[in-house]
């Protein structure tokens, strides 16, 4: 015997290590996994990062950036070379510049 829900159920595992939130959403017979992320506490560490920098100079292994983990995994996949891969981590902190954690790439 089959039995239905009167309302939709939404199973809340929470946030990973990497500030990504999971749902499962039953919506009577469809099941739905939702995934987002809440940037905030990355976006204020960067911004105290880049306060921190502000004036140094560039240097080798100088940290630009910090690039969310679910953006990472996308460049990683679409871009088999370094070098590609490199430049499309640089094009993104370009335009997402909130997550630029050394104020002379800005310029």
């Amino acid at each position: 015997m089959r039995t239905e829900l009167d309302a939709n159920v939404e199973i809340d595992e929470g946030v990973d290590e990497y500030g990504i939130r999971h749902k499962l959403i039953l919506e009577g017979d469809q099941a739905v996994r939702v995934q987002s992320f809440d940037a905030s506490a990355m976006l204020e560490e960067c911004k105290a990062e880049r306060n921190a920098t502000s004036g140094e100079r560039w240097g080798d292994g100088r940290k630009i950036g910090t690039i969310p983990r679910a953006v990472y995994m996308d460049i990683v996949s679409k871009y088999k070379s370094a070098d590609e891969r490199k430049v499309a981590m640089v094009c993104w902190l370009r335009e997402n510049t909130a997550f630029v954690t050394f104020d002379k790439f800005l310029k």
